[in-house]
């Protein structure tokens, strides 16, 4: 299987039908609002702790509907349609949250980096110690007595932690997508491809990157000197003007979401079974 074709096949599947993709796409975001709703808890102080609700959801409502989707996009790639009724199905709930369970644990293997970093640094960092201890502990620490050098240092480590949660995410991105088939040996042996797969989908969420991109260039003078920002001595780019430009990268990559969850699929779809 070529990711040319995927692409082509999810493209297919993608514009087939609006309704059936609009309708999946209302249907999971409707899913993923219902699992980020206790999180409004956290605006008030009595009722903070019902926020803990929220991982609970997305464990056991979350987790099950992503197999749906995939058995949904299985269909769709197949002739059939994105909005078939497949994406609220019920039936082998207990096998579609053991995978999704399965899958979870390995990305939290994967995301263990990070998870050790952010403990360090809260560790270190959290409580009443002010932003200057903490840029002279970041200089002292990590930068030999050289500011700037400590700040790309922890970026770096940053950033490399988040590499490797996302090439967890790509190495695994193919699972969901043979459970659908009910065969999860096919990945076996094809997940460098898939990986690759999925950083071919990432080409829909085009349009936000580089909304990021400019809001990082627009930020990146004044972060250059952070003795000024922290004094109030440096100007900042409009913070208006930040939101507008995310919100239409947003909004231009919403639409194109299940286009990238597509690609995967098709790639997976494509690939032959084991004798």
């Amino acid at each position: 299987m070529k990711i040319s074709k995927a692409l082509r096949d999810a493209w297919k599947a993608y514009t087939a039908s609006f309704s059936g993709t609009l309708c999946f796409l209302v249907v999971e975001a409707c899913l993923t609002l219902i699992c980020l709703a206790p999180c409004l808890l956290l605006t008030q102080p009595r009722l903070v702790w019902g926020a803990v609700l929220s991982p609970v959801l997305f464990i056991f409502l979350l987790l099950p509907a992503r197999m749906n989707a995939a058995k949904t996009m299985r269909e769709a790639l197949r002739g059939g349609s994105l909005g078939s009724r497949a994406l609220v199905e019920t039936e082998g709930y207990g096998a579609k949250l053991a995978c999704g369970l399965k899958r979870a644990g390995f990305l939290l293997l994967w995301g263990a980096p990070l998870i050790a970093l952010l403990c360090v640094c809260w560790t270190h960092y959290a409580g009443d110690m002010d932003s200057f201890t903490v840029l002279r502990l970041i200089k002292n620490e990590l930068g030999g007595g050289d500011q700037m050098r400590g700040i790309l240092v922890l970026v770096l480590m940053l950033l490399a932690a988040l590499l490797t949660l996302t090439l967890g995410c790509a190495f695994h991105s193919g699972a969901r997508h043979a459970f659908a088939r009910g065969d999860l040996s096919v990945v076996r042996g094809h997940h460098g491809r898939i990986l690759l797969s999925w950083l071919a989908s990432l080409l829909a969420i085009l349009p936000l990157v580089i909304a990021l991109i400019i809001v990082i260039c627009r930020y990146a003078p004044a972060l250059s000197d952070l003795n000024g920002l922290l004094m109030g001595l440096v100007k900042l780019p409009s913070t208006r003007e930040t939101i507008l430009i995310l919100v239409i990268g947003a909004a231009l990559t919403l639409p194109l979401l299940p286009l990238r969850s597509l690609i995967p699929a098709a790639f997976v779809n494509g690939l032959k079974g084991r004798k």
